[in-house]
């Protein structure tokens, strides 16, 4: 189901493009920081009221991305679709019973930005929708009695930001806000849990222009 839905996804984002006059192609390459606020600790009690673990984040560390763009003009302005294969981890620290540990989590999306801007010369402003799509998980998580992961195939958020173009490179610096809470991917013996209010991110990106 998730291929089918990303080819009609990126399809239907590229099909305004046939109409312009000036069309460019590209290939970026970048990293973010993930940013949390009010992060919580979960503490799990069995039915009798003894604390069994905790589990709150560590740290959410930077992730990467790599994929390619299309920059359309109209003057001055610039509709610029996305497809970038995004790779983040995070660290969770848990607490039982038996001493401490540090689980990890990567996790895999194709974000596709639909960004439009205005063109000043070296300088660009820019702003539109992300469409987060869920590829693929490998977490320590797991290993845990009780705990499961259920991530949405589609996650929605927004970016803006500044774009640099010198010659056929450009530096893009964004910040992007979410839709949804960090961690609601998460059960735990069937009971549903959030470890953060929305998660956001600041994205650096390098490109190139074919």
């Amino acid at each position: 189901m998730r291929q089918p839905f990303i080819l009609v996804l990126s399809g239907l984002l590229l099909l305004p493009m046939s109409g312009f006059a000036q069309l460019k192609a590209g290939i970026k390459i970048g990293f973010n920081s993930t940013q949390l606020t009010n992060s919580k600790e979960i503490q799990y009690q069995d039915p009798q009221g003894i604390e069994d673990f905790s589990l709150r984040i560590k740290e959410a560390k930077y992730g990467f991305h790599l994929g390619a763009y299309l920059k359309g003009y109209i003057g001055k302005f610039f509709i610029q679709p996305e497809a970038l294969l995004n790779s983040n981890t995070t660290t969770y620290d848990f607490s039982s019973s038996l001493p401490d540990r540090v689980l990890s989590e990567t996790y895999q999306y194709l974000d596709i930005p639909f960004m439009l801007g205005l063109d000043m010369g070296i300088l660009n402003i820019q702003a539109g929708p992300v469409g987060h799509v869920f590829i693929n998980s490998s977490s320590e998580l797991s290993s845990v009695a009780g705990i499961k992961e259920k991530w949405d195939d589609l996650l929605w958020g927004w970016q803006a930001g500044i774009g640099f173009d010198i010659w056929k490179f450009n530096l893009d610096l964004r910040y992007e806000g979410n839709f949804y809470r960090y961690g609601d991917h998460l059960t735990i013996f069937e009971d549903h849990y959030t470890l953060s209010n929305h998660p956001s991110r600041i994205i650096t990106s390098l490109g190139f222009v074919f």
